[in-house]
């Protein structure tokens, strides 16, 4: 009897350490399927530093140079030294991304070893439920934009922190550390600020006796504070508020807004891009934490209890007052900003630390015999949580992956404009890398020379000179029609498929034949129509969208133009693949 109740215990605890990977399994491919090898907004910033490295001129002051409200001088070193590794491939900073958000779910996970009683089935059943947030597909904005490894530095110091001030090693060695990691924090992210606030009490109070520890060596208490004031020196010399942002009073004069949008913002990762479901959930947790403080203030004087919370207190604050913070500096951009995928990096820690802390205080509440009914009680709580919670994030989740595969089709239809950029100018469809065309064309210049785009630039408009296929057997599309547009110009029409890739074509290439019989490109189109009929023809929904359309004024069609051709063009290869079908142009 006694093997049979081995084996079920060692069967329970591998499902539940599957259950508690398979978000961050999930998330990783996830990142692998929609992760696009092409610079994105920010990130076109980084050319110039490349230019400086290039040229031998780059400064200290460069890579500590200002960038909002942050100074990026740790996440610059990291871009800079990845770039000369990959060829500046920007999917190894996507994966950065995933390996610091395993690193916080470690820490977590460490953390609760030492702070929540149970058995190794529960611990991990709890990872399991943090983890689903962790590694949340709602941050999708986040975790395909490779700059972003900056909004995991903080959290990742803030908790390695709070697990070392948790382990054995001597007072000393912990601010050591602890001044280390919150110097990291500071200069990788604004909020990295925090660690500085937020390290030092956990570190104080997370053992017996560190407090009275700390007293008699007034130094480390002294060390901690110059550290402190040495870093905010440095970080706000020369520092200036962004001029687009708005003003900071605008809380303080719109009271109920900020409410709103601190409430919201706290609900957002699991409100599915919904206002109103972000404020019931952000206020619904805001009960909850003050429920929970409460309650540890009524039992203050249980040193143990104090201490095994004091981490996950610390990890909602950090949410609290990054919260407070982006509200009094962004509220005025509009109640709806709190919704955005970019802060559910900071976001998700509230809920993180309540369903620690949630579990902490029904252990200790039940050796209180405060519950009348301790087995049962316990159980409906923790049943409605994880219905609660899993039912939210299952649906928001959902959202965050409808939303990064369509940042994966958008950045390829604006990588294939990128590589023409050269040849056909798109003003539309390249402004989804960069929000100004002509400076982009400068900076890819610049990357190029470097060989830091992959494939490089298109440098001449006959179409021979790029990697042009012509496969038998295989149908990459048609150019259905060319229709006169009254006296301004035509429209063209078909649809475009990469069959070995089984999706649409990045671009549609437009070429017209000269008098030499060359093919030129004069004009790039976008796939993004339904086109039920191509997914039903070739026994494929993902050729759904395989539809394009592309009205070209008159002043933009060439003289010499009269035969039409079309083109497949795949981003990734820089190769391009003609299109059944040729048409003549109406004059």
């Amino acid at each position: 009897m006694s093997s049979i109740n081995w084996h079920v215990k060692n069967l329970s605890e591998k499902l539940a350490f599957l259950l508690a990977i398979i978000p961050a399994i999930l998330l990783g491919i996830l990142i692998l399927k929609y992760g696009v090898n092409v610079p994105y907004w920010d990130q076109w910033d980084l050319a110039s530093m490349f230019k400086k490295i290039y040229a031998g001129n780059l400064t200290f002051q460069d890579l500590m140079a200002q960038h909002n409200e942050s100074r990026f001088l740790f996440p610059r070193l990291l871009f800079i030294g990845l770039a000369y590794l990959t060829g500046w491939d920007v999917r190894y900073e996507m994966l950065v991304i995933f390996i610091l958000a395993c690193l916080v779910s470690f820490n977590l996970y460490r953390l609760s070893l030492v702070t929540v009683a149970g058995s190794p089935v529960k611990l991990m059943l709890l990872a399991g439920l943090s983890n689903m947030l962790i590694f949340s597909p709602i941050q999708y904005e986040t975790l395909l934009w490779g700059m972003q490894v900056v909004v995991f530095a903080p959290i990742v110091c803030l908790t390695s922190c709070i697990v070392v001030a948790y382990s054995n090693l001597s007072l000393r060695i912990k601010i050591l550390i602890g001044l280390v990691l919150s110097t990291v924090a500071t200069f990788s992210f604004a909020n990295g600020l925090l660690c500085w606030v937020l390290a030092f009490p956990v570190i104080a109070l997370a053992k017996p006796k560190a407090w009275k520890e700390l007293l008699k060596e007034k130094w480390l208490i002294l060390t901690w504070g110059v550290g402190f004031i040495a870093n905010g020196v440095i970080y706000f010399y020369n520092y200036s508020k962004p001029a687009h942002h708005p003003s900071l009073t605008e809380g303080l004069v719109q009271p109920v807004k900020a409410l709103n949008y601190f409430v919201a913002y706290l609900g957002a990762p699991l409100a599915q891009n919904n206002l109103t479901v972000a404020t019931i959930v952000g206020t619904v947790l805001m009960l909850t934490f003050m429920g929970v403080v409460l309650y540890l203030v009524r039992f203050s004087h249980q040193n143990n209890l104090i201490h095994r919370t004091i981490g996950w207190l610390t990890i909602a604050g950090y949410t609290l007052i990054s919260a407070a913070i982006t509200t009094s500096g962004r509220v005025g951009f509009g109640v709806e900003q709190s919704l955005s995928s970019r802060y559910a990096t900071f976001q998700i820690y509230l809920t993180v630390a309540l369903i620690y802390m949630t579990a902490i205080i029904i252990e200790d509440a039940s050796v209180r015999k405060i519950l009348a009914s301790p087995s049962l009680t316990a159980n409906r709580i923790i049943s409605s949580l994880l219905t609660i919670v899993i039912f939210l994030h299952s649906i928001t989740a959902a959202y965050g992956i409808d939303r990064m595969e369509e940042s994966h089709v958008a950045r390829y239809r604006g990588k294939a404009c990128l590589l023409l950029i050269n040849v056909v100018k798109d003003d539309n469809c390249i402004q989804v890398l960069f929000p100004d065309p002509d400076r982009l064309k400068v900076t890819a210049g610049i990357l190029n020379s470097m060989g830091f785009l992959k494939p490089g630039l298109v440098k001449s408009n006959p179409i021979e000179k790029i990697n042009i296929f012509q496969e038998k057997g295989k149908n990459y599309g048609w150019l259905d029609g060319i229709e006169r547009v009254d006296n301004s110009g035509y429209k063209m029409s078909g649809w475009a498929v990469l069959r070995n890739k089984k999706k649409p074509a990045d671009g549609v290439i437009l070429t017209y034949e000269n008098k030499r019989g060359e093919a030129i490109a004069f004009a790039v189109a976008s796939p993004e129509m339904k086109r039920k009929d191509v997914a039903q023809s070739l026994n494929s929904n993902a050729y759904r969208n395989s539809g394009w359309e592309k009205f070209i004024p008159l002043a933009q069609i060439p003289q010499a133009a009269e035969k039409i051709k079309a083109w497949a063009f795949d981003a990734d290869t820089g190769k391009a693949y003609q299109l059944n079908g040729s048409r003549s142009l109406a004059k």
